[in-house]
């Protein structure tokens, strides 16, 4: 970023993070807070939320995200202000909850660019093999991979265990000279703007596996 020409820094939690006489969220060093990239998950904001109303759906449907508190800034209290860009849309939130997963499912049955995912284990599933997954988890925590015979393949921990799964037909990633590989894509503003390669010996890709040099050629 500082290449491109951006003023930058690295903040770690919100601990260093306080309210400024207008209103605002500043860092340690009194600069105020207007753009973020972020490495928390959108979830870990709202169960923020979640956890305040407590049940209330009335407090819920009329929560406020943009006042300033008596408390020591928050993560939603960054995130969801209206002065603050976030360069991750909120609207991702849909596509990287795994609960989307058996909802394509049900409406695209037997597409070649889905695999056979349920809320429910079935006996299709149980079959072929499958991998519960927690629906909103990340970085391949909490990942159970069965075979064909409901034996344990492969188990990861985690702190989404307390979440819902769902469960989705195993399919091994590649195995590419003893390391299981995975190309990652990504996109800005709807269009394609670039991949990475995430490589593991073990079946499941996690927050410490290798980042790997990715070459396209013709």
């Amino acid at each position: 970023m500082e290449k491109a020409g951006l003023q930058c820094k690295v903040i770690k939690g919100v601990s260093s993070l306080r309210w400024d006489e207008d209103g605002d969220v500043v860092d340690a060093d009194g600069v105020k807070i207007r753009w973020v990239w972020k490495t928390w998950a959108w979830e870990t904001a709202l169960d923020q939320i979640r956890a305040e109303c407590d049940d209330d759906e009335q407090r819920l449907r009329d929560y406020k995200t943009d006042v300033v508190r008596s408390e020591a800034p928050r993560l939603v209290d960054v995130l969801l202000r209206k002065d603050v860009m976030v360069y991750e849309p909120l609207w991702t939130l849909i596509p990287s909850n795994k609960a989307i997963l058996p909802v394509l499912w049900l409406l695209f049955p037997d597409h070649p660019y889905l695999l056979e995912s349920s809320f429910e284990l079935s006996d299709s599933l149980k079959s072929h093999g499958y991998v519960s997954k927690p629906i909103a988890g990340r970085c391949g925590f909490n990942i159970s991979m069965y075979d064909g015979e409901d034996a344990l393949m492969e188990e990861t921990v985690g702190r989404f265990s307390h979440q819902d799964q769902i469960f989705q037909a195993l399919w091994k990633l590649p195995d590419i000279e003893g390391y299981r590989s995975q190309v990652c894509t990504f996109s800005v503003a709807g269009h394609y703007a670039g991949s990475c390669l995430r490589v593991d010996p073990s079946l499941v890709i996690t927050k410490d596996s290798d980042l790997m040099t990715l070459r396209v050629i013709e």
